[in-house]
């Protein structure tokens, strides 16, 4: 990422103003909820600060962000018995289940932005008993979450996080379609087969 637009987009997230950006900048917003961030407490002074999309997007707007070409996200789930569909009862954190929260924001704050799902992914339970969700699950909630993006036409990219799970349980990640030792997980083939 240049220089100039890591700066702007940590001005603009620390509440500063981006007017200056050139206009060939090409800038890509990114928030995500993380297993331990989500829903986000909208406290940045915090000793673990995590700003929801929706508040993010909303004091943008009031620090001057004007411009930008695509919104991304990362809607990751909280828990793994949280499917595809499953809807935040807060509002506030944004999954895939209400994604269109963050497309109703985006719009009358901005327009008609592309919205990017950038990471997406469910661990799997071998190796990581945590949050992970078993091989088969996967495998459906991956058929499941392309469907729901593909209802959205302003959600024009959406990729999974990763091809090949991480080696390391605790620093890693699981989510590949492949383990870490090569073998090849039912969702590789679902992702083969998506429309």
């Amino acid at each position: 990422m240049p220089t100039r637009l890591l700066l702007t987009v940590l001005l603009v997230a620390c509440g500063a103003s981006a007017a200056s950006a050139s206009a060939t900048t090409y800038v890509k917003f990114d928030t995500a909820h993380t297993l331990r961030s989500y829903p986000g407490n909208n406290a940045p002074q915090s000793d673990r600060p995590a700003v929801t999309p929706l508040a993010f997007l909303k004091a943008a707007k009031q620090a001057g962000m004007r411009r930008f070409d695509a919104y991304a996200h990362h809607p990751y789930y909280l828990k793994p018995h949280q499917t595809p569909r499953y809807r935040p009862p807060n509002g506030g954190g944004v999954v895939l289940g209400n994604i269109d929260a963050l497309l109703r924001d985006l719009t009358k704050l901005y327009g008609r932005k592309p919205l990017w799902i950038t990471e997406y992914g469910y661990q799997t339970w071998k190796p990581d008993r945590k949050f992970g969700v078993t091989w088969a699950k996967q495998a459906a909630y991956l058929k499941d979450a392309y469907k729901i993006a593909r209802k959205h036409p302003r959600i024009d990219m959406m990729l999974w996080f990763m091809l090949r799970d991480d080696k390391s349980i605790t620093k890693g990640w699981q989510s590949g379609f492949f383990t870490a030792g090569g073998k090849r997980k039912p969702s590789f083939d679902t992702f083969r087969k998506l429309p």
